[in-house]
């Protein structure tokens, strides 16, 4: 990143769904893997609110809002092959809804990919657990829901794949090369594509697993490809509280400092001001600069030479 190699991140930690926040914020893999939180995270109100917002706020995180602009592409990393149904289904669910509102909406391609039911419970250095692409080992339930996403995909490009062992695995080949040419706007994984792919157009990855040190930079790193001038950083909006492990991954690969050169100032630094900690200078905020304008200048209009300007 101080190389310029690549771009910083920019996180957004302060989407915590209001009345999932307790279960959210939990950090103990124990009480993380117990049954009654996996189903709490799958919540039928809470998938469909994180789903909504990543609808509404779409188009602006990819840098879409520019008429003729094309923007870049998403990533949504969820904990478990049923989290990575329930948002397919809801997504598809939301965008049916939308177009019987409205015949001019635009509906985000959104596809899937995954091979076996991953858990919350992660290594003490936080890796993302590999999926193979052997579907075998997938229940009925998920190798048939993974079926009809493929059948979805087929039919949007007109290709034949499927999850028997050859046919998964050119599917695979395929997405990665249409997630790098924007044929894809949105892609849900839970393990795979999140470490070791590459595609400088995809700038925003929504995260609603728990991630930490090793397998957190991993999947952050997924964004910060440089592309052209309008990708400044990669942005990652987290559904769960991750301040905490991300400073510590960081710090972990760095160090104090580190976090400066990392990431991205957040909206509220830039409003209010922070402390530059490499050098420990106080830097005003926008509302500081605003009041001593309107306290040296309240009457704009009578500024008239240039010297006075």
């Amino acid at each position: 990143i101080r190389d310029e190699k690549v771009l910083k991140f920019k996180v957004d930690y302060n989407d915590v769904r209001p009345q999932f926040k307790s279960l959210e914020t939990e950090t103990d893999e124990k009480k993380l893997s117990a049954a009654e939180n996996h189903q709490a995270f799958l919540h039928p109100l809470r998938i469909q609110e994180i789903t909504q917002y990543i609808l509404n706020n779409f188009r602006q995180k990819t840098h879409r809002t520019f008429p003729g602009a094309k923007g870049f592409n998403a990533m949504l990393a969820v904990s478990s092959v049923d989290a990575a149904k329930a948002y397919y289904t809801t997504f598809k669910m939301l965008q049916e809804e939308a177009e019987k509102k409205s015949g001019s909406y635009k509906r985000l391609r959104v596809a899937t990919i995954f091979s076996f039911a991953a858990n919350e419970e992660q290594s003490a250095i936080g890796d993302i657990t590999d999926e193979s692409f052997d579907t075998s080992a997938m229940n009925s339930s998920a190798k048939e829901f993974l079926d009809a996403a493929i059948d979805d995909y087929n039919a949007c490009f007109k290709t034949n794949f499927s999850t028997d062992s050859n046919g998964f695995q050119n599917y695979y080949r395929d997405l990665a090369q249409r997630v790098k040419n924007q044929d894809i706007d949105l892609l849900i994984v839970v393990g795979m594509f999140l470490t070791g792919f590459d595609a400088p157009t995809l700038n925003t990855l929504f995260v609603d697993k728990n991630l930490r040190y090793h397998g957190l930079m991993q999947a952050f790193s997924r964004t910060n490809r440089i592309y052209d001038a309008t990708k400044t950083f990669g942005n990652i909006v987290t559904f769960r509280d991750l301040e905490r492990p991300t400073i510590d991954a960081i710090t972990l690969f760095g160090d104090k400092n580190t976090k400066n050169v990392v990431l991205e100032k957040s909206y509220e630094e830039y409003m209010q001001g922070f402390t530059d900690a490499a050098t420990g200078e106080a830097k005003r905020g926008f509302m500081a600069v605003v009041s001593e304008l309107e306290q040296r200048f309240p009457d704009p209009a009578s500024i008239d030479s240039e010297k006075e300007k």
